[in-house]
C-alpha cells in the first residue's frame, strides 16, 4: 500500500513537472512568435501612421515581456519601441515615461552585461535625454566590440552633441577606419556638423575638414587626442608669411617629413603634407607639428577624404 502511494506520487510529480516545462516552452513560444512580429514591422514615413505602428509594435512585444520576463532581446525591443515613440512625440500616444525605457535597457543589460548593443542604446538615450551617463555607457560598448563602426559614429555625434569638437573628429576617423561606409556614414552625421565650430564637409570633393586654432609653435597628435590608427590624411598648416620658416613633421623624436609651401596668401603661408600609412608607417598619434625658427601656428586643417 505504502509503495503504491509512493508511486501514485511520483506519478503525480512526474506530471506535473511535465505541465510546467510543456507551459514554458508553449509560453516562450508564444513570446518568440509576438517578438518577430514586432521585430517585422516597418515604420511608416507618413507621420500620422506611425501612432498605429507604434502602438501595435509596442502592444506585441509587451505581450512577449510578460510571457518570458528574462529574455534581453524582448526588453531591449520595448526599450527601442518606446524610445522611438518618445522621440517622435507624437500626439495621441500615451504619456510615456523617460524611466520606463531607461529601466528596460538597464533590466536587458542586467540579463547580458556583455552585450554591447545594449549599452550602445542606452548610451544614445541618455545622450537624447541630456543625462551625463551618455558617455560611459557608450565608452562601455566600444570595449566590448572595439571594431564596430557604429559604436565611435554614435560616439562622434554625441560629441558633436555636446561641442567636444576633438574628440567627434577622433571617433569620425575611427567610424571611418573600422569599415563605416563613407558616404553614409557622413550623412548619417552631416546635419550635426551644422552647429559645430571647425567643421566643414564638401560633398562634391567628399572631404572633411576640421579646423584648429594652435595657441604654439607645434602640435602634438596624442595630446589632441587622434587616434592610435594608420589612416590617410591631408595636413594644412597656416603660418604668418615668413622668410626662411620650415614646418617639420615628427614621429615620436624623430624627424620624418617637411611640410611643402603650398601658397602664399597675402598675409599667409600655407604648407601641406598628406600622411599615408603605405609609405611613411605610422600611427596618427605618434605625430608633432612643429616649426622651425619656433613660431606661433594661426591654425591648421585636417582634410579626410572618404569614398
Amino acid at each position: 500500500m505504502k509503495e503504491k502511494n509512493i508511486n501514485s506520487l511520483f506519478l503525480i510529480f512526474t506530471s506535473a513537472v511535465v505541465a510546467i516545462c510543456f507551459l514554458a516552452i508553449f509560453f516562450n513560444l508564444k513570446a518568440y512568435v509576438l517578438y518577430e512580429k514586432a521585430s517585422a514591422m516597418k515604420a511608416p514615413a507618413v507621420k500620422i501612421e506611425k501612432i498605429n505602428y507604434y502602438n501595435d509594435a509596442i502592444s506585441l512585444v509587451s505581450q512577449a515581456v510578460s510571457l518570458s520576463r528574462l529574455n534581453a532581446d524582448y526588453l531591449a525591443l520595448e526599450a527601442d519601441l518606446l524610445f522611438g515613440a518618445f522621440s517622435e512625440n507624437l500626439n495621441g500616444m500615451k504619456h510615456i515615461e523617460e524611466k520606463e525605457i531607461e529601466n528596460l535597457y538597464i533590466k536587458a543589460i542586467s540579463l547580458n552585461p556583455i552585450n554591447f548593443e545594449y549599452h550602445l542604446k542606452l548610451g544614445w538615450f541618455y545622450a537624447q535625454v541630456n543625462k551625463n551617463k551618455a558617455e560611459e555607457e557608450i565608452r562601455k560598448a566600444i570595449e566590448l566590440y572595439p571594431a564596430y563602426y557604429r559604436n565611435y559614429l554614435y560616439f562622434s555625434k554625441y560629441c558633436l552633441k555636446n561641442q567636444k569638437q576633438k574628440e567627434a573628429f577622433s571617433n569620425i576617423l575611427l567610424t571611418l577606419y573600422h569599415g563605416g561606409l563613407g558616404r553614409e556614414a557622413i550623412n548619417e552625421i552631416k546635419e550635426d556638423f551644422k552647429d559645430s565650430a571647425g567643421f566643414y564637409l564638401d560633398e562634391k570633393k567628399r572631404q572633411l575638414s576640421f579646423l584648429v586654432f594652435v595657441p604654439g609653435p607645434d602640435l602634438d597628435f596624442k595630446k589632441y587626442d587622434f587616434p592610435h590608427i594608420k589612416t590617410p590624411l591631408s595636413v594644412k598648416v597656416y603660418m604668418k608669411k615668413s622668410e626662411n620658416q620650415e614646418v617639420l613633421l615628427y614621429k615620436k623624436n624623430y624627424l620624418l617629413s617637411n611640410f611643402k609651401k603650398t601658397l602664399s596668401d597675402g598675409e599667409t603661408d600655407i604648407y601641406e603634407f598628406s600622411v599615408t600609412p603605405d609609405t611613411t608607417d605610422v600611427y596618427l598619434d605618434e605625430l608633432m607639428v612643429k616649426t622651425r625658427p619656433a613660431q606661433g601656428i594661426e591654425k591648421i586643417e585636417f582634410i579626410k577624404k572618404y569614398q
